[in-house]
Formats: C-alpha cells, structure tokens, sequence
C-alpha cells in the first residue's frame, strides 16, 4: 500500500504538482483562457441557478458533470430576450448560429421540421424546457427551427464555455489518474497509452467516516487511488484487537494486488472523513488491458518483436518513425437493377497493428513473418443493426477469426458536415467501450467507405 507522512491540504497541493513535474519532464498544466460573454450580457442571477441547474439535468451530458463543476457552468449563462415571432433557431444553421443551448426561463416556443417543402410543428418549448443541447457536443447544422410565439426569455449556454470548463476538469483528472499510475509500482509494465486507457475506467466512490472500503478476509476484486478525504488501515492483532498499520491521504493507493491476483484482503481500511475514492474493477482491468502477467512478459514475446522490428524496417525507409499499412476487404451484398442480389468487395486500406489486433485469436501472429508477408483483414457485412438520417450499423464477421464486430457506416456527406462528430465518437469508443461493440469495428468502416468514396480523412 501507498502511503505519504502527515501534511495539510496545501502541502498536499504542492507534493502532487511536483511529481506532476517530475514525472512529465514540463512545468504546471497550461492554463486556458476563460471564454468572454458577449458586450452586454447579463448573467444569471443567483437565486436562479438552481432552477437552471435541475432542468440542465435533464441533460445526459449536463448530469454526469460533478456538482461543484454545473454550478459554474450555470454561472457563465447569461439571458437573452426573444419577440414573439422571432426565430432563435434555424433549421441548418452552422457555425455560430449553431453553438448554443438555450433553457426557457419565460414564454413560448414552438419547434418546426421541414418535411416534403412544409414546415411542420413536432413539438412546443415552455418555461423550465431546454433545447439546442446537441450543439454543446458537435459542431452540427441545427436539425429544426425554434421560434417564440410569445416574448419570451431564455438562459444561453455557449459551447466553448461549456467545453472550457469540461475541458479543464477533464484534464486535471485524467493527469491527476495518470499521475497516480504512474507511482504504482505493480503498473510498471504498462506502456504509457495503456495507462492512458485506464484513466478513463476508473470509477468514482464516496465513504462516510467510519465506513469500510475494503475488510480483511473479504475476496479483493478492486484496486483504490485516494481522491479527498483521509482513511486509516487496520490490521487484526492477536486477542481479537486491531492493530493501525498505516494512515492514508490524497493521491495514496491501496488494493493493487487485487488487479493481479484474487486473494482475500491481508487489512481493512476505514474512512476517516467524508473519503472520495476511484476504484478500478479487476473485470474491467482484464477487459481493458487482459491479465497483468500477460503484459508483464509481453515485452519479450515474439509478437512485440516483430512490431518493433518493423517499425523500425518504416523507419529505415522513410526516415521517421510511422504505421506500416495493410489491406483491408469489405463483403457486402448488392442489389441490382433486377432485384439480384450479388456480392462485391470494398477495398481500402487500413493500419497493420490495427489489423493485427482484429485478427488476434485467428492466424498466430507469433507464425507471420511480418518482413515477408503483411496480413490481410477480411470482414462480411451481415444483418443491419440499426440506423439514423448519417449512418448504418451492420454486423461484420473477421473470416479469420470468426469473431463478429458492429460497423458503422457514414454518409460522405455526413462526415464532411460533422467530421468532430466522428472523432469524438472514435475518441469516446477507443477510450473505454469495449463490450458489445468493439472499438476498432464501430469507426474502421467508415473510414474504409471514406477512402472507397474518394474523401481524404484523417484516422
């Protein structure tokens, strides 16, 4: 177990930011500047933040922000006056006209959709509603127009002072997590992505003083870095008593070796304030990363081998580092004029570690002689699982394998209007996703249509 000596909160503060330091080789995290309102606006009032904030709620994205970190965002809306006729929204704006969401504090809306050439009513906005929210996410055209039918007011949430703050405490965490992993010993066979993979599977957990975390004897299945708070670890003495063997604080980690073995807690450790936790699940460790002794002799394995020594052949070439390509097959059925339905192939290229990676389980990649052949992904479209106005999600079989992955298909013209959209559906998916939907098959066929369409894009 982890432990530092006794220090107070700013002693605390200062210890972190200097490991911080050592550890990443940089001076402090760089600081962004905060957004300006427009001239003339005026916030929010105080009594109305928390109205704001129980209808901001009713946002996915809104709801899971902690709740010191809404109570700023609130804090940076400011209100807008809007006449009776007067459209706020426009279906297809871009841009500007596209980057707020809006919460009713007085009047009415009405919300418009254009169908065969006629704007049709699909639904009304009243006080306490809130509208526009797909803008804090993507940089998308407005999907309906919205336009008061009485004076009304509204509260407007700009999308860079949304993702200012979101950004800032992003950050501060994931660094913070990265921090913390880096002063695990047992983690030390991680590659610097892989631990960047585990920062977002940690889970947050809150204790009241005097409630047990982890109780010697109990099965151990989770792994522990201190967020705030204190906690005290005890250990049983004989004659039934409890001996203190250690004190913890901020940033101090316990139960590592839940992650490599499961044996049964060797001591108890026990809240001493109001303790926040983030807890990393033995389960999610192996479906993120597999078994901790794999990793641990995977530097030696022929297939690491292999990579190195072909990153290395790129190199030679080039003059740089980089990925080494490969060929990737898409089957998929055509219907012709007549209605016969025949096959074709999609071919694109795609990234030889990626490749390699779908194909785990398959071909033993400790057999292929990466300097004379290059491996060849091969996928067979199925059965539509769903789809919107941009895209599809079909089931694909990998032949060599047989394993089933969901790919996802994008209009061209989808991807060209809303490419963030697509890189921060690929970042959250890379990030964490990895249970009916595997990362690299939700993205990769889009990118092989973007290719066999002719559409440059960045992977």
């Amino acid at each position: 177990m982890g432990n530092t000596s006794s220090r107070g909160a700013e002693e605390q503060g200062n210890a972190v930011t200097g490991r911080a330091v050592g550890i990443t080789g940089g001076g402090p995290l760089k600081r962004l500047a905060t957004p300006k309102l427009p001239s003339g606006a005026v916030k929010a009032r105080q009594e109305d933040y928390q109205f704001i904030e129980e209808t901001l709620n009713k946002v996915l994205v809104f709801n899971k922000l902690e709740p010191h970190l809404q109570r700023k965002v609130v804090s940076e809306m400011y209100e807008r006056s809007v006449a009776a006729g007067e459209i706020l929204i426009k279906e297809g704006d871009t841009g500007l006209a596209a980057s707020e969401l809006y919460v009713v504090k007085a009047g009415k809306f009405e919300v418009l959709q254009r169908r065969q050439g006629v704007n049709i009513r699909v639904n009304l906005k009243e006080k306490g509603d809130v509208f526009g929210e797909l803008a804090l996410m993507y940089n998308c055209p407005r999907t309906a127009t919205v336009a008061a039918t009485t004076d009304a007011v509204v509260w407007v949430l700009e999308r860079d002072v949304f993702r200012y703050f979101l950004r800032n405490a992003a950050e501060a965490q994931a660094s913070e997590v990265e921090l913390f992993l880096n002063s695990v010993p047992i983690l030390n066979p991680l590659s610097q992505e892989e631990k960047l993979q585990l920062v977002d599977a940690f889970d947050e957990k809150t204790y009241q003083p005097g409630e047990k975390v982890v109780t010697e004897g109990e099965p151990g299945d989770y792994f522990y870095i201190i967020k705030e708070g204190e906690a005290v670890v005890h250990q049983s003495a004989p004659g039934g008593q409890r001996r203190k063997v250690n004190h913890l604080f901020r940033s101090d980690f316990f139960g590592e070796r839940a992650l490599l073995v499961s044996e049964p807690r060797i001591a108890t450790v026990e809240a001493v304030t109001p303790l926040t936790v983030l807890a990393l699940a033995r389960d999610t460790f192996l479906n993120v990363l597999g078994p901790l002794e794999a990793l641990m002799a995977r530097e030696k394995s022929p297939q690491v081998i292999a990579q190195r020594l072909s990153k290395l052949g790129t190199f030679k070439k080039t003059g740089s580092p980089g990925r080494l390509p490969a060929e990737v097959l898409i089957k998929r059925r055509k219907r012709g004029k007549n209605g016969e339905v025949s096959w074709e192939v999609v071919r694109a290229r795609g990234h030889l570690d990626e490749v390699l990676e779908m194909r785990k389980g398959g071909t033993k990649l400790e057999e292929l002689d990466l300097t004379k052949e290059t491996p060849t992904l091969i996928l067979t479209e199925g059965a539509v699982l769903g789809g919107g106005a941009f895209s599809r999600v079909s089931e694909v079989t990998e032949e060599s394998t047989g394993n089933t992955y969901a790919m996802k298909r994008m209009r061209k013209s989808a991807v060209v209007q809303c490419p963030e959209h697509v890189y921060f559906e690929q970042v959250c998916i890379l990030g964490g996703l990895n249970a009916c939907f595997q990362s690299l098959g939700l993205w990769l066929a889009a990118w092989c249509f973007m290719k066999h369409s002719g559409l440059n894009a960045a992977t």
